[in-house]
């Protein structure tokens, strides 16, 4: 222990040494801050190329669950162009269409065979989310178990028509056909409670693969209506003189349904409904039904990914949601309204609408079976 002098000598000595202790001190923390900080940053390097040994010189599939044609299988080639410049090592990416039951044999592929090794993903539709929320037997994936990486929420569908078509939508004559895959899709809530509702003479051709093969039969006048919301295909369809006379719209906090921007004048189910509209279960039902479509459509991995492969993922996500180039192709493909939502977002969504009461999907699935034989 030092001991103080009471001398002026002494006085200046313990002072002097005591300046000496504490530049020493401030010797000794400098140095200490700049070992942490060489450590922090090559600690930062190590993990960095240790992210990008990984995905580097690897492939990253996207399963698509429709054959080529429709809007899933152009928004998940969409986002293999450019997912895979935000990834750590620029892994090249591929989607792989495994079509089929309307989305659900690739569904229940990924549930049963995807690795949880982050180079399988799954580019979900709508309908795979309806089909777990009503309890659809054949459906055995788990979607909760599903990790999201973000997801497409773009413009809803917009149903065309031959204007000669028209006046037979509720008169005499033989039924409009509706073209489905399975009756699961989203935009089909419009034509069950139309027929249950308005009374819409209308009926349902089912099994197409997939909106490629729905859009060629409606060319072919093979069916009569046709719905989409591929803004291309819709700007070709109006341009060829096709009529758009009602549109899904897209859910809003209040629970009405909001128009498309391109679309201003065509009304949803609601409009033409007025004092028609169901209220209850049945227009509860409605709005799950119709409604999935402000989840968008998720782009998950496979369930137990590793959480640093799950981050990496997600990060490269929100890079690539700021990407100019990208947000100019996703308004060409996806329409103007499209937006990308992250993970944060998207996941609570995904989970409020799996959540069903067994009176809504009662009711649900008493219009499949009624209208669709189900």
């Amino acid at each position: 222990m030092y001991r103080r002098m009471s001398t002026p000598d002494g006085i200046e000595a313990a002072q002097s040494k005591d300046s000496k202790e504490g530049l020493s001190m401030q010797i000794k923390v400098s140095f200490l801050m700049v070992f942490v900080l060489w450590t922090f940053f090559f600690a930062e390097i190590h993990r960095s190329s240790a992210q990008e040994a990984y995905f580097k010189g690897k492939t990253i599939r996207i399963i698509a669950g429709f054959p080529g044609g429709g809007g899933v299988d152009a928004e998940a080639r969409m986002l293999a162009r450019f997912f895979g410049l935000y990834i750590p090592g620029h892994p090249t990416m591929i989607v792989q269409n495994m079509p089929g039951a309307g989305g659900t044999v690739a569904s229940n592929w990924f549930e049963l065979f995807a690795k949880p090794d982050g180079l399988t993903l799954h580019y979900t539709s709508t309908t795979s989310i309806n089909q777990q929320a009503m309890g659809v037997k054949e459906a055995k994936h788990d979607l909760t178990q599903w990790p999201v990486i973000g997801s497409v929420r773009r413009g809803t569908s917009v149903a065309l028509i031959r204007k000669k078509s028209l006046e037979r939508l509720t008169g005499p004559g033989e039924p409009l056909k509706v073209g489905v895959r399975s009756g699961d899709e989203s935009w089909n809530a419009i034509f069950l409670w139309g027929a249950e509702f308005l009374k819409w003479n209308v009926r349902w051709v089912q099994g197409y693969p997939g909106g490629g093969e729905i859009l060629l039969a409606f060319e072919r006048n093979e069916t009569d209506i046709y719905p989409t919301a591929t803004l291309p295909t819709l700007q070709k369809l109006t341009g060829q003189g096709f009529s758009p006379f009602v549109q899904q719209g897209m859910l809003s906090a209040n629970g009405s349904f909001q128009r498309r921007s391109e679309f201003p004048d065509v009304p949803v189910f609601e409009d033409l409904a007025k004092e028609q509209r169901p209220s209850g279960v049945p227009w509860q039902a409605y709005t799950l039904f119709a409604g999935t479509d402000s989840v968008g459509r998720p782009l998950h991995a496979a369930p137990k990914t590793p959480a640093n492969l799950l981050r990496q993922l997600r990060d490269g996500f929100a890079r690539m949601k700021d990407d100019a180039e990208f947000k100019a192709e996703l308004k060409k493909v996806s329409g103007e309204d499209a937006q990308m939502l992250l993970a944060a977002e998207a996941d609570p969504l995904l989970r409020q609408l799996l959540v069903v009461s067994p009176t809504i999907q009662g009711y649900i699935n008493g219009l499949m079976k009624k209208y669709l034989n189900r």
